[in-house]
């Protein structure tokens, strides 16, 4: 799980490539006439007076959503007993959040249908985009409490009452994502439509029509019947003296959607020359870029926007930051240094000596992982476990060292090894200062691994026997600094050298 350094430090920009050319758009919308309630003759007589390429930019949330939830939920059976069922549930999932970044009163499209992958690098000026508005720090905003949702929303699924929730957002990616798209204009009997079919799947994602006349008659017809027939229906219940099987509220409900019925048939009829695919697509001729002619990057755009000068605050070195490291190292004094938007601090480190027995017993070097190691209190005021609690495990609340892999180590191995680290707090002397090792990148930020050894202590204690209900306690950080591990590989396989 690699983990960008920070997403307000810098927006990455990134672009799908188009796969389909012009040719083919231009048979796929024309295919799309066909289909539907169209005007039937609008294969033949639609003229396409424009055909371009565009991009349009998105803001893109992704972020690891980690929760834990507990409670129950209730149902009445038929004998009038109540029953009740308890459930937790463990949330590890990756959630993405997408919103335009142009004015959607323009087009109507709001969230990006791509999935993440196979993106390439932006550089502005090469193709041409619709610009992106708005403050980047908003749109942050706006995806953390979205992806928030998301996760309790998740996590609460089956749970009608909580007794226990707690969840994480773990950003990975922020970034703008230029998504291609074919803009066709045509022209029917006098009237201008269009359509907009996605650049890389082939899809059309909108546009608008002429209506087949005698389907739209058809259609009027049998609304203004069924509206009638409801109103009648419903009028002739309430006005009637006897008792009828069905309540009132139902008939009231039957009268006010025959009305409503009735009151929408005959405008549709009348305003209803356009056939619209898609319930966002208002206003979408107003799709065209302000400028099409792509411009070229000065030297300063170019500087401003691929630079960024690093300096040690012990010894003035400057510091090279590679892009989705959170962790840099001073070649001059060989200190740490995270890097955040506003400021670079020095990281206390160790660097773990392996255990005697175990370099005897490896012939390889062994690789130095770096792990967060955080001096942690937990105190624990109330607990309540259902069903078989006895569980044989030790307890990892009280005084003792988290551990959490800062690597860009896979989630189902750093998980293990965090938890193995957790429970044995290993002790471990130093290597010299004067012996120089490879240090694996850092890629996993202070507040992240924050957030996840407080999720190691959920997970653990949710795993245990038993279905938790309710836990209580005061998670304390009192020190942080980087510990690296050193790992002998062997078939593939970790084994830890302290």
């Amino acid at each position: 799980m690699g983990l960008e350094r920070s997403i307000e430090d810098r927006v990455g920009e990134v672009m799908y490539r188009p796969r389909v050319t012009k040719g083919v758009a231009d048979r796929t919308i024309r295919d799309w006439f066909t289909k539907g309630i169209k005007a039937p003759d609008l294969p033949d007589k639609a003229a396409m007076t424009e055909l371009y390429l565009i991009y349009i930019p998105f803001w893109r949330f992704v972020a690891q959503g980690k929760a834990v939830a507990c409670g129950y939920s209730e149902y009445d059976e038929k004998t009038g007993n109540t029953i009740r069922n308890i459930y937790k549930e463990l949330i590890d999932d990756e959630f993405v959040w997408t919103e335009v970044a142009c004015d959607t009163g323009k087009y109507g499209i709001t969230k990006l249908w791509l999935e993440p992958g196979g993106e390439i690098a932006y550089t502005p000026g090469r193709v041409v985009a619709m610009e992106p508005g708005g403050s980047a720090v908003e749109a942050s905003r706006r995806g953390r409490e979205a992806i928030r949702q998301m996760i309790d929303d998740t996590a609460a699924k089956r749970i009608d009452t909580l007794t226990l929730e707690k969840s994480f957002l773990l950003p990975k990616v922020f970034e703008l994502v230029y998504a291609p798209v074919w803009i066709a204009h045509y022209a029917y009997q006098g009237g201008d439509y269009t359509a907009i079919l996605d650049a890389v799947r082939g899809e059309i994602l909108g546009g608008t029509a002429p209506i087949n006349l005698t389907a739209r008659s058809r259609m009027m017809i049998l609304s203004l019947a069924a509206g009638g027939i409801m109103i009648g229906s419903s009028l002739a219940m309430l006005l009637h003296a006897g008792t009828h099987p069905l309540s009132e509220m139902f008939q009231v409900i039957l009268l006010l959607l025959g009305i409503a019925m009735s009151m929408a048939a005959y405008p549709a009829f009348k305003e209803g020359r356009t056939f619209v695919s898609s319930g966002t697509m208002k206003n979408i001729t107003s799709l065209r870029p302000a400028v099409r002619v792509p411009k070229k990057l000065t030297d300063h755009e170019i500087l401003k926007r691929d630079s960024t000068i690093l300096l040690c605050p012990v010894c003035g070195e400057k510091v090279e930051q590679p892009w989705g490291e959170v962790i840099s190292v001073c070649k001059q004094c060989h200190r740490l240094l995270n890097v955040t938007s506003d400021e670079v601090k020095v990281v206390p480190y160790d660097i773990a000596r392996p255990d005697m027995l175990a370099e005897a017993a490896m012939e390889s070097e062994p690789e130095y992982i770096p792990f967060w190691k955080f001096e942690v209190g937990i105190a624990v005021t109330d607990k309540l476990r259902g069903g078989d609690t006895e569980t044989g495990l030790p307890d990892i609340s009280g005084s003792r060292s988290y551990y959490i892999c800062a690597a860009d180590i896979p989630r189902y191995l750093a998980e293990r090894w965090e938890i193995d680290l957790t429970i044995r707090n290993p002790e471990f002397t130093e290597l010299p200062l004067d012996k120089r090792v490879e240090l694996k990148p850092v890629v996993i930020n202070q507040n992240t691994a924050t957030d996840l050894s407080e999720f190691l202590f959920l997970r653990y204690e949710e795993e245990k026997p038993g279905i938790l209900q309710v836990l209580r306690y005061e998670f304390a950080v009192k020190g942080s600094r980087i510990v690296y591990v050193p790992y002998f590989v062997e078939d593939k396989t970790f084994i830890p050298g302290i």
